[in-house]
């Protein structure tokens, strides 16, 4: 028989992991933030990704980029960059996928932010068309 509190634990289970982590080095606190964070991450993705390297044109509203998206979904994008940028901002993107051929434009939001690169989560006002040029691209098939 299981002593799960109303909320799901177990009796002490955050009190241990609490005590656990006090116990541990500050280089092992950020390690272990690293994992709780990339685990998180994980999980808020709601769509396939797939590695690529398409080159990007982008904007915010003050200036323009030319970098390379290193992954892709029919969510978002993640662009390599070392250009500093903040959590919610909004882009304008242009590429295009090698399998059409065709231009893609597309507005996001940067959702996170990293020394390597954001990523950036489009619009949900995506069309008909713009889903399918994704799914395309995204899908397994040679």
């Amino acid at each position: 028989m299981s002593l799960d509190n109303a909320d799901g634990n177990k009796p002490g289970l955050t009190e241990r992991l609490i005590s656990l982590i006090n116990n541990l080095s500050d280089d092992k606190k950020e390690q272990l933030l690293e994992i709780l964070l990339e685990w998180q991450r994980r999980e808020q993705r709601q769509d396939e990704r797939i590695p690529c390297l398409i080159a990007v044109d982008y904007s915010t509203s003050e200036r323009f980029y030319r970098d390379f998206i290193q992954d892709l979904s029919n969510g978002g994008v993640f662009i390599e960059t070392r250009e500093p940028f903040q959590i919610g901002q909004n882009l304008s993107l242009t590429f295009s996928i090698p399998k059409t051929r065709s231009n893609f434009k597309i507005s996001g939001k940067i959702v996170r932010s990293e020394a390597n690169g954001i990523a950036v989560k489009f619009d949900k006002k995506l069309s008909g068309y713009q889903k399918q040029i994704i799914q395309s691209a995204i899908s397994k098939s040679p």
